[in-house]
Formats: C-alpha cells, sequence, structure tokens
C-alpha cells in the first residue's frame, strides 16, 4: 500500500469514529442504520478494512456531511 493510502485510510477511519461518537451512536446502532455488520464497523475504525465509496456516500448522507469531510485531517 502506499504512502498516501495509509494516510487516507487513518484520516477516514478516525473521521467515522469522530462522526459516530459525536452522533452518541455504538457500533451496533450504526451498522443498523448502515444496513452492514458491527464487525465491519469494528474493522474499519481499527484500520483492518477500508470502506468503499459507496459506504462513504452512504456516510455522508447519515451524518449530513458533504463526502470530502471524510478525507479532512481533524
Amino acid at each position: 500500500m502506499q504512502e498516501y493510502e495509509v494516510m487516507y485510510h487513518k484520516i477516514i477511519s478516525s473521521n467515522i469514529k469522530k462522526l459516530r461518537k459525536e452522533a452518541k451512536l455504538s457500533q451496533e446502532e450504526l451498522a443498523e442504520k448502515l444496513n452492514c455488520s458491527r464487525e465491519f464497523i469494528s474493522r474499519v475504525e481499527n484500520l483492518k478494512e477500508k470502506v468503499s465509496l459507496k459506504m462513504l456516500l452512504k456516510l455522508s448522507e447519515l451524518f449530513s456531511v458533504n463526502p470530502a469531510y471524510f478525507f479532512d485531517k481533524a
């Protein structure tokens, strides 16, 4: 994996976790809203799995943020 890919993977995962916590959602609650498993959310937040563009769009809609939000360093 390229260095920039690792960097963006970390940024995206961190921003997903941040939004989830700000919304006071558990991993399980977020998974239900996205129609995926809690394990998937855990793997994404712990840098073990990447999210697809489709999932990023679902997340941006759910949290009412621009998809570009996920690429911004906090």
